[in-house]
């Protein structure tokens, strides 16, 4: 009897859930969807098995083969989600030069955790209200006061690789170093000492706040990858990872705090010192300011910040500020290591700037170095170190002739758009030319993005270009960097919170 009653309780949820179904699947929102081209969408699971399986093989598949199937605007599903997907500037521009359609995708929730509601994730007037606050942290003349942590980082890097190619015959190229992780690290001390003031030294020693910053990265990545992404963050937390997310992020949460709290006190003690010792004014002419002390000198002066707030602006600074830069440089040194000609041509260039002088690059520096702008973003346009950008529709919008609906997920394929034949011929080939004042007549303004655009673009895209430039032509000055193609092949590119090599980047150097 029990069987019975059983058998027909799961019978009735099964035609409830087969009725739900089929009431989803003719509803206008899906049909609306549907009639953008795309993938075939299969039973619950979407287009998840057309994916591949190999993380490397993820962005060809969805911003190469997808977008010569299906063109410029497609959809897919992730089980019952829809993603329309873009790669076309005029579409781009649209969606980005909107004041309205400022929220992120979904995605990006898994961040929310560690990064709470900071720049990248916050939305409507408190978006706005940091925005307008952060923005002054950025002009060129505190950007200026930054030159010498990143000179000072860059020496450092230098001694670190030196160490390498000494144990290598002089003169010749030194065998596989994988140089990502030395990146990372050098990145990471400046992120910290910029936004919060504090040298870590990450590429001297280790410490916990460290190895949190890069296990918190390993956890996000592999919910982000996985099918726990889709799950709520109270699901999540009683996951393996999820507890110790939670542990890690704790600690990290407690040595942020410790730090603002210890210079709210620095910053009170300096306003019991005479006028003459003080700072100039707020731009540190005489003392550098970090980001941090910037945002609790505006709290002084009647902005209302709480500490949380301040927190989540400075875990921001620290997640968007090292792993971003040090992609971008990878593959920068890697397209230099592949096209030995581009490199020997930015090396003439360093060669009438600086001479025979191991002299710190200074902003003025930065101005002269022509040509290598344009290879670094010639290697920003192959691999933008973040593949795709998302919006989440909060208002029904047309886009390339069909109607997107309120809710929907709006995916920017940047890895596509910077492919795309009409603005960039031959897109598979370096030609740092492309960017060349007279190359880029006529090119939308929207066809090369790496920093996003429009009023949420990346707020710290002049101080991420400063850094690779310093970084790079340092790096450019002491050594030559090859990389043996037809031993290896092209290194493969994986989308995780940032593109990143697979399996690093080894590359051969030797000093010069």
């Amino acid at each position: 009897m029990l069987g019975v009653f059983l058998v027909s309780v799961f019978l009735l949820l099964l035609a409830l859930l087969f009725l739900a179904y089929h009431r989803w699947e003719n509803s206008s929102y899906v049909k609306t969807i549907d009639l953008i081209p795309g993938v075939r969408r299969k039973f619950l699971v979407g287009n998840i098995t057309a994916l591949p399986k190999e993380s490397d093989e993820v962005l060809e598949t969805a911003q190469i083969k997808w977008v010569k199937q299906y063109g410029r605007i497609l959809r897919t599903w992730i089980a019952f989600r829809p993603f329309v997907q873009i790669s076309s500037p005029v579409l781009i521009e649209k969606i980005l030069t909107s004041h309205t359609l400022i929220d992120k995708g979904k995605s990006y929730s898994i961040l929310r955790p560690w990064l709470g509601d900071g720049l990248l994730l916050a939305s409507g007037d408190k978006w706005r209200r940091s925005r307008r606050l952060l923005t002054p942290a950025f002009h060129f003349q505190i950007l200026d006061n930054f030159f010498d942590v990143f000179n000072k980082n860059a020496e450092i890097l230098c001694e670190q690789l030196a160490k390498v190619t000494k144990t290598f015959t002089p003169g010749e190229f030194a065998e596989d170093v994988d140089v990502f992780p030395f990146l990372k690290k050098c990145t990471l001390d400046i992120i910290c000492e910029a936004a919060m003031g504090i040298q870590i030294n990450a590429q001297l020693q280790d410490s916990e706040y460290i190895r949190n910053v890069h296990r918190i990265s390993e956890i996000i990545i592999e919910r982000f990858l996985s099918g726990k992404g889709m799950l709520p963050d109270w699901l999540y937390n009683l996951t393996q990872n999820g507890r110790e997310q939670n542990k890690i992020l704790k600690q990290m949460h407690d040595f942020t705090s410790k730090v603002i709290r210890e210079r709210k006190v620095e910053i009170a003690l300096e306003e019991d010192l005479p006028e003459e010792a003080k700072d100039e004014e707020i731009t540190g002419t005489k003392k550098r300011r970090a980001f941090l002390d910037l945002m609790l000198l505006a709290n002084q002066n009647g902005v209302e910040l709480s500490d949380l707030d301040i927190r989540n602006e400075v875990d921001t600074f620290m997640f968007e500020g090292h792993d971003t830069t040090a992609s971008a440089i990878v593959w920068f040194l890697y397209c230099m290591a592949i096209n030995p000609k581009h490199q020997a041509l930015v090396q003439e260039e360093l060669n009438e700037v600086f001479g025979d002088s191991n002299r710190p690059c200074t902003m003025e520096d930065t101005t002269k170095l022509k040509y290598l702008e344009c290879c670094i973003k010639e290697s920003l346009r192959l691999y933008p170190p973040v593949p795709v950008f998302s919006r989440y529709m909060t208002e029904e919008i047309e886009l390339g002739g069909y109607k997107i609906p309120t809710e929907a997920f709006v995916n920017l394929q940047i890895y596509a758009l910077h492919r795309y034949e009409e603005y960039f011929p031959e897109p598979e080939v370096f030609n740092p030319e492309r960017f060349q004042t007279n190359e880029s007549i006529g090119r939308h303004a929207f066809a090369f993005v790496p920093f996003s655009a429009g009023s949420r673009n990346c707020i710290g895209q002049r101080f991420a270009m400063f850094e690779e430039k310093v970084l790079s032509s340092t790096l450019l000055r002491r050594f030559r960097f090859s990389y043996d193609l037809g031993k290896r092949g092209p290194r493969k590119a994986i989308p995780e919170l940032v593109l990143k090599p697979k399996d690093g980047m080894p590359l051969q150097i030797v000093a010069i």
